[in-house]
């Protein structure tokens, strides 16, 4: 990937996309002359559509939270984007020979040094989410146990996060981060355990390990703890 700068703006653009493609899809983007196909997701943490440009099926996502955030924006003055973080994320992943969603283009407007707008799009994967699909919790499990091999953390490895397509499984809404410990593995397991509990029949020895005992006791006690708060206050 590179970086290169137009109207005011930084673009982070994908290996596989020209200097003239990617100042066209963002004049596209910035004069909203795309044509919408569906809405993914609409709330204030982000705006996600998939759009049609020139023909390609793409999604557009907005990160409206950090890109409004004071405190959030304040970080990006020494550190990288939501949008470029969320592309490079994806070119990682590939680099690691972990499918998930083809990385384009990412945008982003800095003012005093820091963010102060951002978008990226990414290739629409035409999939099905492996949510209350348990034919395919082995190969979630196989696909987790791959990233954390390769010293990786999904970041959010709920099984909805697990996409089917075209005959394998493809990790979407992931932040990438490197495993720097043993328990941050271990909570990953718990985390995906709770999105879908079944799931624990396929993790073998995992279950037995001490770690992810605790880390589902701590997920578990967690929780009840927040419960408590939001009933006393």
């Amino acid at each position: 990937m590179r970086i290169i700068h137009y109207k005011d703006w930084r673009l982070l653009i994908s290996d596989n996309l020209s200097d003239d493609e990617a100042r066209s899809l963002f004049d596209t983007i910035s004069d909203k002359t795309y044509n919408v196909k569906e809405t993914l997701k609409q709330n204030q943490r982000s705006n996600v559509f998939r759009i049609i440009h020139e023909g390609q099926s793409l999604v557009l996502k907005v990160p409206v939270e950090k890109n409004k955030g004071k405190w959030i924006r304040f970080l990006t003055w020494f550190r990288q984007g939501e949008a470029f973080k969320n592309l490079m994320g994806m070119e990682k992943l590939w680099s690691k020979g972990i499918k998930t969603t083809q990385h384009v283009l990412a945008a982003e407007k800095r003012k005093n040094g820091m963010v102060v707008d951002s978008w990226l799009t990414y290739e629409y994967l035409d999939g099905e989410s492996c949510l209350e699909q348990p034919q395919l919790f082995p190969q979630v499990v196989s696909t987790l146990t791959s990233m954390h091999n390769n010293n990786l953390l999904h970041g959010d490895p709920q099984v909805r996060n697990f996409i089917a397509a075209d005959s394998d499984i493809y990790i979407i809404d992931s932040n990438p981060k490197s495993a720097s410990n043993s328990f941050s593995r271990a909570y990953e397991w718990a985390y995906l355990r709770r999105s879908s509990p079944d799931i624990e029949n396929h993790f073998g020895e995992i279950q037995n390990w001490w770690l992810y005992k605790f880390a589902r006791w701590y997920d578990i006690t967690e929780r009840k703890l927040k419960r408590f708060k939001r009933k006393l206050f």
